[in-house]
């Protein structure tokens, strides 16, 4: 697995991209968490990833699992393990793009802050078991890991 996170409109993505040889010719899927279609049962089911499955947006289903369910730590580890053995398995690389919202002025609102919190152990649970970890700020990488 491979864990890309930087700052809102620093250019993970375009990165993400150029890194993968991503064009008309590869072999992806691409999971937008901005895009109100997708759900995040849709990540939970390995079998329909292409041989690169790019998750962006995690911030965004992180919102989503914490909305939905009451022990939201269990389905985030059991959600993960999937991505972990779906890999293990050989049948491809999952890229997991992240927007950094742990950074900044805490929110006054409970639930921003509470959706901080878990995507701040969210990222620490991806980054622990990631095979490679990137922080993108402003186009430029910083592999940590």
């Amino acid at each position: 697995m491979h864990v890309v996170v930087g700052g809102a409109f620093n250019g993970k993505r375009k990165w993400v991209k150029k890194f993968y040889a991503l064009d008309d010719t590869a072999s992806y899927q691409w999971f937008c968490g901005y895009d109100e279609q997708i759900h995040i049962a849709d990540l939970f089911h390995t079998k329909q990833f292409e041989k690169i499955a790019i998750i962006e947006g995690i911030e965004q289903y992180i919102f989503q699992i914490m909305n939905q369910f009451a022990e939201w730590r269990n389905y985030w580890d059991m959600m993960v393990e999937a991505w972990r053995g779906w890999e293990k398995e050989g049948k491809g690389t999952i890229v997991v793009i992240g927007n950094d919202i742990t950074k900044g002025i805490v929110p006054v609102d409970q639930q921003e802050r509470l959706w901080r919190d878990a995507c701040g152990f969210c990222f620490q649970d991806l980054v622990k078991k990631a095979d490679r970890f990137d922080i993108i700020w402003y186009g430029l990488n910083e592999r940590l890991k």
